[in-house]
């Protein structure tokens, strides 16, 4: 029959009687010695051992020990637990089953977590009583909680943060990353499926294996890399700028065992800083036009008018010393003068109508034969003057789509400038190519004084060195930049061949006009 003790849980009558010995010594300092507090009862509720670490956990006072009294021990142990009605159940269901074991945790009103073990005591088949054990837990259990709040709050940063941050291992294979990573440069939702993935699966071949080379040196030298500027292509298939910084994660052993990374996008910095890069080459190019246009006010321009004005006096002052020859001679250079600044204003008008965005595009279909015939007529006789030929080699039945001014002034630009740097008795000849991407090239060849490699490099830059022609002729070099500009606002390319002590030919593409 079972029946109740004082302590509040049931024990049950045996025939068996089971009598303990004095634990042996040994046993006695082993069981001390451990980390975990053991308690035996037999089947009639009496202690019949504990260590001490058991008094050390229940912190049982040692007057009560020295009375070995089990029920104030008892008493005591409960006393300390914030639910000891729960404990008495568990222990008398435990003795309602002899043989079933347990394992749970105790709170203790002092904030403490006991992990509890029991289990029956078997001696020739027959339970005879029970052991438990108690391990205080609670700095395990606070540094789990501890750590379960570290991985909260990176969770929570790695979620939250908009760079983008990856984990990897030694052989460059992702272990975790975070939504930005997953989202912005891998396309997926669940951050999970980038796990034991590498960059060749999300990224070009190229940016992968120049990843994973940076990656394996990282690993080996236990360097990081900081703030290393990429441009790669996202999820969505755009090129984009981004910082990328790995560092190595070393553990106590002071080995690698992987490396964090943290990828910045900088595509809108990138691109403010080549927009500020922009506009300071055309600040640039703007103090440029501004120097030159000064230079040829200063110079150019007004140089000149000095002869004009020497020779306009002479004609005036000593008109009727002349004869009809000689004043025809003076007439002669007076209109030549007038006729080259009259070139130099027109350019220098079109230039500044150009930097000022003044001058717009008007194209029209036009006759290339005819455009050049008027252009040599126009200049003949500056070619006359240094018995120069000038040969027309378009083809009558070619048209082409471009602005009529812009076409006449590259035309007359290019060989004038022939005319300029060809010899006496020279030939200057305009040609024309069809291809086959709806394109004309038009060539203007001489056999004149030619370059050098080096000066047709610089040849339709602003800061362009003018050079006197083969009759000391003067120019400003502007002539050339605003037959690239035109023939670029046709859309159109212009190029040089040249050598020196040969001759040079000109070559300008622009759009075939469409049947």
């Amino acid at each position: 029959m079972n029946k109740k003790n004082e302590q509040g849980y049931i024990h049950q009558n045996q025939n068996l009687e089971v009598k303990y010995d004095e634990t042996p010594s040994l046993l006695n300092s082993t069981l001390n010695a451990i980390r975990e507090g053991i308690l035996v009862v037999n089947l009639q509720g009496k202690i019949v051992f504990f260590n001490k670490k058991f008094l050390e956990i229940w912190s049982v006072p040692e007057e009560i020990i020295k009375e070995r009294n089990d029920e104030k021990i008892l008493a005591y142990v409960f006393d300390q637990l914030k639910d000891p009605v729960n404990f008495i159940n568990k222990v008398n269901q435990l003795y309602s089953t002899p043989e079933a074991e347990s394992h749970d945790l105790l709170e203790f009103k002092d904030g403490r977590i006991i992990e509890r073990f029991s289990q029956s005591q078997i001696f020739n088949n027959t339970s005879v009583g029970r052991v438990w054990s108690f391990i205080d837990i609670t700095d395990k259990i606070i540094a789990e909680e501890n750590l379960m709040k570290e991985k909260d709050l990176l969770q929570a940063l790695l979620d939250n943060i908009p760079d983008s941050i990856y984990f990897k291992d030694t052989e460059s294979k992702f272990t975790r990353c975070n939504d930005a990573q997953a989202k912005l440069h891998f396309g997926i939702s669940d951050p999970k499926d980038a796990i034991g993935k590498s960059d060749f699966d999300f990224f070009e071949i190229d940016h992968a294996a120049a990843a994973y080379e940076d990656e394996q040196k990282i690993i080996q030298s236990k360097l990081p890399l900081i703030a290393k500027e990429e441009r790669i292509r996202n999820a969505d298939g755009d090129h984009i700028w981004v910082t990328a910084t790995k560092v190595p994660i070393i553990n106590q052993q002071g080995q690698c065992i992987g490396l964090v990374g943290i990828s910045r996008d900088i595509t809108a910095s990138k691109l403010a800083e080549e927009k500020l890069e922009k506009y300071s080459n055309a600040l640039k190019e703007l103090n440029a036009s501004k120097d030159k246009l000064f230079s040829i006010i200063a110079h150019d321009l007004r140089g000149p008018f000095n002869p004009l004005l020497g020779l306009s006096e002479i004609l005036v002052n000593d008109f009727e010393t002349f004869s009809q020859e000689e004043i025809k001679d003076y007439i002669k250079e007076i209109y030549s003068l007038l006729k080259n600044e009259y070139n130099l204003l027109e350019n220098l008008l079109n230039w500044s109508r150009l930097e000022t965005d003044n001058m717009k595009l008007n194209p029209e279909k036009i006759n290339l034969y005819n455009k050049t015939e008027s252009v040599i007529n126009l200049l003949s006789e500056n070619a006359k003057l240094k018995k120069i030929e000038l040969l027309n080699e378009t083809h009558k039945d070619i048209f082409i789509s471009a602005d009529p001014t812009m076409l006449h002034s590259i035309l007359q630009n290019l060989i004038a400038n022939s005319i300029k740097f060809t010899n006496r008795d020279g030939s200057i000849r305009i040609d024309s190519i069809k291809t086959n991407n709806n394109f004309i090239i038009i060539t203007v060849s001489d056999n004149g004084v030619g370059m050098t490699e080096a000066q047709t490099k610089e040849l339709f830059g602003l800061n362009t060195k003018s050079t006197k022609g083969t009759n000391d002729e003067k120019g400003t070099g502007l002539g050339l930049l605003i037959c690239k500009e035109f023939v670029e606002m046709n859309n159109g390319k212009i190029w040089v061949e040249s050598k020196l002590g040969i001759g040079s030919k000109f070559y300008f593409t622009l759009p075939k006009e469409k049947l």
